[in-house]
C-alpha cells in the first residue's frame, strides 16, 4: 500500500495504491452510493489497469500532523474515542466491516470545520490483518501531553484493553467515562478562636526574633555580595567596583585591539535563512531563528504570523534536513505555491536561493547568508596578591 497526495485548485486528494484487495461487490457500492459521515468520501480511479483509491481530504488535517504541531491531550483523546465509539453502530448500519479500516494516524482526519473525525475504508482491507486500533495507540502514546494526567491514564488503558483478544471498539465508551481520580487537597482544621484558645493561638504566632551569626564582620563574603547588589540597583559603574577588588575583565573585542589578526574555519560559519516579503499587503520580512518554523494565522502556535485572512491557521512548516531547506504544505484552504507551482499537501520541496513562495496570497523570496558565529567573551581574573606580583 502506497500513499500519494495531489493538490488541485479547489481540492486536496489522499491517493492509496498497490491495495488491490479481493472484496465483495457490495462494499464499493455502499461507500460510492451513499454519504456515509464518519468516512473520507471515496473515488475509484482504474489506469493502466491499476486501481488507485483516491480520498477526498480537502479543508481536513490527519491525526499524526496534529499531534505533531500539539500533543495529544484529555480533549483530542475524547473526540478520538467519541468517534471512534460512534463508529461501529455507523459502520453496522451499512453492513461494512469496521476491520476494513486504516486505524493509522496518517489516514485518520479531522475535518477543521466540523470538528468531526473522517476514517479511510480500504475495501478488502479486512483479509489482510491489519494492526488495527492497537497500532494507532501505539503512535499516540508517543504523542501524548504527558504533563495531562487524565490523557496519560486514558491513552495507556485505551492501549491495554487494544491487546486484549476480546477487544472490541464499543470498549471506548469505557475510556469515555473516566473521570481524574486524583485526591483533593485536603483543607486545613478550623480552629476555634474563642476565649482561651485565642490567646493560646496568639502565643504560637508571636513574632521571635532570631540572631544571624553570619554579619559582615564574621563573613566578609556578604559584604561583598551586598556591594554588588547595591551597584546593580543603584545602576553604579560595575566596573569600577571590580577595581577595587582587582579584578581586569578582558573581551574579545578588546584583545582584538592590539591588532592580531583572527582566522576563522568554515565550521565557524553558520547559514541563515530569511523570507523576504514581496506582495504588497501589511506581512513583514519572516526570519526563522530555529527549526522547525510553523507560518500560519495563529497567533499561540504559528512562529511566523501572517494576518491575512486568506492564510490558514496553521498554513505551513519550515524545516532543515542534511542543512537543505524545505516548506510543507499542511493542506491549508487556498494552497502554498513555489515558483507558481501548487504544492501539494505532506509533501516537502526543497528551497534554493530567489526561490518564490506564497501563502495564500501573501509572496515571499528566499533569501540566505552566511554569518560567523559568535565567540564567548571570557573573564581573566588576575590577582594582585604579594605571591603574585612578579608574574604580572
Amino acid at each position: 500500500m502506497n500513499v500519494e497526495y495531489l493538490r488541485t485548485a479547489k481540492k486536496s486528494y489522499m491517493i492509496i495504491k498497490e491495495a488491490d484487495y479481493p472484496f465483495e461487490e457490495y462494499e464499493l457500492k455502499m461507500i460510492l452510493h451513499n454519504d456515509i459521515p464518519c468516512l473520507l468520501p471515496l473515488q475509484v480511479i482504474v489506469e493502466d489497469g491499476q486501481v488507485e483509491y483516491w480520498y477526498d481530504v480537502t479543508g481536513m488535517q490527519s491525526l499524526k500532523k496534529q499531534f505533531s504541531l500539539a500533543p495529544a491531550g484529555e480533549k483530542e483523546l475524547r473526540v478520538l474515542l467519541q468517534n471512534l465509539a460512534e463508529l461501529k453502530s455507523i459502520m453496522d448500519e451499512y453492513l461494512l466491516d469496521d476491520a476494513s479500516i486504516c486505524f493509522s494516524s496518517d489516514k485518520i482526519y479531522e475535518d477543521r470545520f466540523s470538528g468531526k473525525i473522517r476514517f479511510c475504508y480500504v475495501p478488502g482491507l479486512n483479509r489482510q490483518k491489519p494492526a488495527g486500533l492497537k497500532g494507532l495507540f501505539e503512535d499516540i502514546l508517543q504523542q501524548l501531553n504527558h504533563s495531562d494526567p487524565i490523557a496519560v491514564k486514558m491513552g495507556y488503558e485505551m492501549y491495554e484493553r487494544c491487546m486484549q483478544s476480546d477487544f472490541v471498539i464499543e470498549d471506548c465508551f469505557a475510556c469515555l467515562r473516566m473521570k481524574n481520580q486524583n485526591k483533593e487537597t485536603s483543607k486545613p482544621a478550623e480552629i476555634d478562636r474563642k476565649g482561651d484558645d485565642l490567646k493560646e493561638w496568639e502565643g504560637m504566632t508571636e513574632k521571635r526574633e532570631v540572631s544571624n551569626p553570619f554579619t559582615e564582620e564574621t563573613f566578609p563574603g556578604k559584604r561583598y555580595r551586598k556591594k554588588r547588589r547595591r551597584a546593580k540597583r543603584e545602576k553604579i559603574d560595575y566596573g569600577k567596583i571590580l577595581e577595587e577588588n582587582h579584578e581586569i575583565l578582558y573581551t574579545a573585542e578588546e584583545i582584538g585591539k592590539t591588532g592580531l589578526t583572527e582566522f576563522f574555519a568554515e565550521d565557524d560559519r553558520i547559514k541563515t535563512w530569511e523570507l523576504i516579503y514581496k506582495g504588497d499587503g501589511m506581512e513583514t520580512d519572516l526570519r526563522p531563528v530555529s527549526f522547525p518554523f510553523l507560518i500560519g494565522s495563529d497567533a499561540k502556535n504559528a512562529d511566523g504570523v501572517l494576518q491575512s485572512r486568506t492564510v490558514s491557521r496553521m498554513h505551513a512548516r519550515l524545516f532543515l534536513e542534511d542543512e537543505k531547506l524545505y516548506v510543507e504544505d499542511f493542506n491549508s484552504t487556498n494552497g502554498t505555491y513555489l515558483n507558481r507551482r501548487l504544492l501539494p499537501m505532506n509533501t516537502p520541496a526543497e528551497l534554493h536561493e530567489g526561490d518564490r513562495i506564497v501563502f495564500a496570497t501573501e509572496e515571499y523570496m528566499v533569501s540566505s547568508q552566511k554569518i560567523i558565529k559568535k565567540h564567548k567573551q571570557y573573564k581573566i581574573l588576575l590577582k594582585t596578591a604579594d605571591n603574585f606580583r612578579g608574574l604580572i
